[in-house]
């Protein structure tokens, strides 16, 4: 009963807003002489890594179910036949409104030292706002988003929820304003500059992640023409490269890479192997896939289910009728720094291989798409040679239909993104381009249809029900098939 009234106690203060009951107490034992707000530098590294080890609880759970990376052999677990218990919004929902109230702090607090180079500060803040939200509405659709966090400042326990139209449009204008903000000659002294955990608060360096961001939205909703994506994407890409920095390289590449001593360990380090990997085992597709294409990261992966053989599960299998388990997460992902991924270079290049692709930038595609594969490769520290390109369910081929190549392009970049919070699914969501058809077993519910969202967590619906309802009302109801603004009707 404890546990659960401080859940609701904590959940209020979120997005929902603060506890009026605590402002006395606070301003009674604030100092009016000091800043009440913790310096930008020392805010940064935790929220980061706080939402980064979210993220990846829950690419375990649930995206990983969702897009047929894993299959759970507990019966009773049902993400991958499609279904989803509403208490399981809550999790996600409330680590990043929690964190949304540090970084919106990084900005404050910056402002508020008035430092030379600081401003450097203000436009991660702005990065790492629009990184949140994003994840935050591509799950749920319209969200609290200019009143949100609010609930101590403006006494605002009730915030609107903003329509994702304009949530997306404003997440474009903090990118931009972020992109002015770190275009600096300006740098953080080396012993603030090292609470950085990404960039070591280079500016440079969260300037051409806050582009490549930039890139990964407006190709999420480039298919609307309300916010006139595509003529963004040409002048990010081709008309003003300069002004618009982009990752170069897999070393601008944003990843926390886990350092494995405090305070930066994978969160999986000091688990159990069976905590990690108990109950789970590689889905055929996953599998069939990369020993199709000859794929080295195989084997940084999984781990053989047989002696030289790798094999998967039936996801979506029957109730009652589990598969037997073949190749699992390999124990070594327990400790690899590299979980800690927010954005790659190889996504960057999958984006710009799938802009040439439907013209919306003078690219070469096939140059695009073949740098993205190595610079995965090079992530996982493996190489490839001729042959790998060689395997026609690789290269691109003369008689590839643009989708055929399109389809090629996903395939690679749902592999780049393994472990990288939500990302598989809302992009599996906006294209449909990975046939997952062929590999679902019978079991699959849902009328067979991948979730398109979650539900609005159950706390908000009793805290902040006015604004849920309208939420809702937009929504079409508020199930897991819910059509937000940016989503096609492809399933």
């Amino acid at each position: 009963m404890k546990t659960r009234l401080k859940s609701i106690i904590l959940m209020a203060t979120l997005a929902l807003g603060g506890l009026s009951s605590c402002q006395d107490f606070v301003e009674i034992n604030t100092n009016p002489n000091e800043s009440a707000t913790a310096a930008p530098q020392s805010l940064l590294g935790p929220a980061v890594y706080k939402v980064i080890t979210a993220n990846i609880n829950r690419n375990l759970r649930i995206n990983n179910e969702f897009t047929q990376v894993t299959v759970t052999t507990n019966d009773n677990l049902e993400f991958h036949r499609y279904l989803v218990r509403p208490s399981e919004s809550e999790y996600m929902w409330r680590s990043w409104y929690v964190e949304l109230t540090n970084i919106k702090d990084i900005y404050k607090s910056a402002g508020e030292q008035q430092q030379a180079g600081y401003q450097i500060y203000q436009g991660i803040s702005l990065v790492l706002e629009a990184w949140v939200y994003s994840l935050l509405t591509d799950m749920f659709g319209d969200i609290p988003y200019y009143e949100s966090n609010k609930g101590y400042t403006d006494g605002n326990t009730s915030p609107a929820f903003e329509r994702q139209q304009e949530i997306y449009k404003n997440l474009f204008l903090k990118l931009e304003q972020a992109n002015q903000l770190l275009n600096t000659t300006n740098d953080i002294a080396g012993d603030k500059a090292a609470l950085d955990p990404i960039f070591n608060t280079d500016p440079e360096k969260w300037r051409k992640f806050g582009n490549s961001l930039y890139l990964r939205l407006l190709l999420r909703v480039a298919h609307k023409p309300e916010l006139n994506a595509i003529t963004k994407i040409k002048e990010i890409v081709d008309i003003k490269p300069s002004e618009y920095p982009i990752m170069e390289s897999n070393d601008d590449s944003a990843v926390l890479r886990f350092t494995n001593q405090q305070p930066y360990f994978n969160p999986y380090f000091n688990a159990r192997e069976i905590d990690f990997n108990g109950n789970k085992g590689y889905s055929d597709f996953f599998i069939n896939n990369l020993v199709a294409m000859g794929d080295p990261r195989l084997k940084i992966w999984a781990t053989e289910a047989t002696l030289g053989v790798y094999s998967g599960m039936q996801s979506g299998y029957q109730e009652g009728s589990v598969p037997e388990r073949g190749s699992t997460l390999h124990k070594n992902l327990m400790t690899d720094p590299r979980l800690g991924n927010i954005m790659n270079y190889a996504e960057l290049q999958f984006i710009l291989a799938e802009c040439a692709l439907r013209n919306y930038v003078n690219q070469d595609a096939e140059v695009a798409y073949n740098d993205g594969i190595n610079a995965s490769m090079v992530f996982w520290d493996q190489t490839i040679g001729d042959e790998y390109f060689d395997n026609p369910l690789v290269s691109f081929s003369s008689t590839d239909s643009n989708n055929d190549k399109l389809g090629k392009v996903h395939l690679q970049k749902y592999f780049a993104m393994l472990f990288t919070d939500f990302q598989q699914w809302y992009e599996y969501r906006r294209t449909g381009l990975l046939d997952f058809s062929d590999y679902i077993g019978g079991g699959v519910q849902n009328d067979g249809k991948m979730p398109v969202r979650l539900n609005y967590p159950l706390i908000t619906q009793s805290l902040n029900t006015a604004n849920y309802k309208a939420a809702v009302e937009r929504l079409g109801g508020d199930n897991l098939n819910g059509l937000m603004w940016w989503q096609p009707n492809l399933f």
